[in-house]
């Protein structure tokens, strides 16, 4: 059977050749602080974007009803499909959207991470952006992943390091639940799950209510950390789930000086909280 990477590959060489994808190129800064690797990217594509737009917009005027056939890989069990990131930074960015429209702000379910599921299995990271404050530039949902390779080790051990359920031993403010990786299909999507409404309980959240305050996810098989999120921007600049994995994004040269002279360490934990005021209860 063909694997998941392989359909996206093809499909994305035909998309490039009849200009459907196009790709972004970066200029980047690379910084150690504290202890974490942070890659800061300049991405000239992202001033040309619209403003995230609001549910009824969505609506009228969603990328993702339907998705560019050029751009679609395929169907992915009866109510996702897989669909290539028109404006890429990270080659093989892949989104898991719901073939009707479902708010970004909803709980996600566990066919939601059974479809995750499918990408994971053959490594690669996955990411949410709950709410337009967790950076979230569309109001339909839509899971995120990336290949291996774009991400380092280093990068990736020191942003979501493995351990047991719990507040990680971070700087900001990250529930951290181990997945069962050797894990397949339903069961791991069922797991995964799990351990979702567990790091919703955490926050006091229910995984029923209609719509969740903002927070940002990223998982591999074998872990998932969730972010509560206050605020959306850090020097102008727009931060979803992968600046707490140190991958950040401006949208203009200035803008890109504006972060490098941050406290990188210390701007995540203002974004969402500092670790030690939620282990400790205060919120």
């Amino acid at each position: 059977m063909e694997r998941w990477s392989e359909r996206i590959h093809a499909v994305a060489q035909r998309a490039l050749v009849r200009g459907a994808l196009e790709p972004i190129a970066t200029d980047a800064i690379e910084r150690c602080e504290h202890g974490f690797p942070f890659v800061l990217r300049w991405v000239s594509t992202l001033a040309r974007k619209p403003p995230p737009a609001s549910t009824q917009e969505s609506k009228r005027h969603n990328p993702f009803l339907p998705p560019e056939p050029e751009l679609t890989v395929g169907a992915l069990g009866a109510r996702h499909l897989v669909v290539l990131n028109k404006y890429p930074v990270f080659s093989g960015h892949t989104l898991i959207v719901t073939r009707d429209f479902e708010p970004q702000t909803a709980p996600l379910s566990g066919d939601d991470f059974l479809a995750w599921y499918a990408l994971l299995a053959e490594g690669g990271l996955g990411f949410y952006n709950g709410g337009e404050i967790a950076g979230a530039s569309q109001s339909h949902r839509h899971l995120q992943w990336i290949p291996d390779g774009h991400l380092g080790k280093e990068q990736l051990h020191a942003f979501l390091p493995p351990g047991e359920t719990g507040w990680a031993e971070l700087p900001w403010a990250a529930w951290r639940e181990p997945l069962p990786l050797y894990a397949e299909g339903a069961d791991w999507g069922a797991a995964a799950h799990r351990a979702y409404c567990t790091a919703l309980a955490a926050m006091g959240w229910r995984p029923d209510a209609s719509q969740l305050p903002p927070y940002d996810l990223l998982l591999q098989l074998d872990r998932l950390f969730f972010i509560p999120r206050r605020v959306e921007r850090l020097a102008g600049v727009s931060v979803n789930a992968l600046g707490y994995a140190g991958s950040l994004f401006a949208s203009s040269p200035e803008k890109l000086r504006a972060l490098a002279a941050l406290d990188l360490v210390e701007g995540l934990c203002t974004l969402g909280w500092p670790r030690a005021e939620l282990a400790s209860g205060k919120r």
